[in-house]
């Protein structure tokens, strides 16, 4: 893909780059680097961009248009997380760049989107070229997962909490 200085500055907001600075040239490099690698997908309104449940190889970062975050019930339901747009400088599917992952929501185009996909393989053998890069992104997406994970166990609390109060009938 073509590397204007708009996509490296736009990639340089991304929170998994926002170690790269974009006035240091050798983090500018890793940046273009990256660009190499990306393939521009289209979607139009109403496609699935990412199936939740499906295994995923590849992180897409929304470049054009709106997505919906949704999520399935265990009655398999499916409510919205989170509508997103280009804005928010927004990815989805990180976990596909540190191994192969079920992805545990679906993202869905509200508006003809454009997506960069950034293929896991494609990456980590980048990686193995520029480990600076690999470095900060790993960093990154770790600091991402133990965030996310925490929240998990606050919530896993609080219901426990709840049916601790409803059996004792508080």
């Amino acid at each position: 893909m073509e590397c204007a200085d708009e996509l490296i500055a736009k990639l340089s907001k991304l929170e998994i780059f926002s170690d790269l600075n974009i006035e240091d040239q050798e983090h500018v490099r890793l940046l273009k680097a990256v660009c190499g690698i990306l393939e521009p997908i289209k979607f139009d309104a109403g496609s699935v961009i990412i199936k939740e449940g499906d295994v995923g190889d590849a992180l897409y970062i929304l470049h054009e248009g709106t997505v919906q975050v949704r999520r399935k019930t265990p009655n398999n339901d499916q409510f919205a997380v989170a509508n997103l747009t280009t804005e928010q400088n927004v990815f989805f599917g990180e976990v596909a760049l540190v191994d192969k992952d079920t992805r545990s929501a679906s993202v869905y185009a509200l508006t003809d989107c454009e997506a960069l996909k950034l293929d896991g393989k494609e990456f980590k053998e980048l990686c193995d070229k520029e480990p600076l890069l690999g470095y900060h992104v790993m960093y990154r997406i770790s600091r991402r997962i133990a965030g996310a994970l925490r929240r998990s166990n606050k919530d896993l609390m609080l219901l426990y909490e709840a049916l601790i109060d409803e059996v004792h009938g508080e």
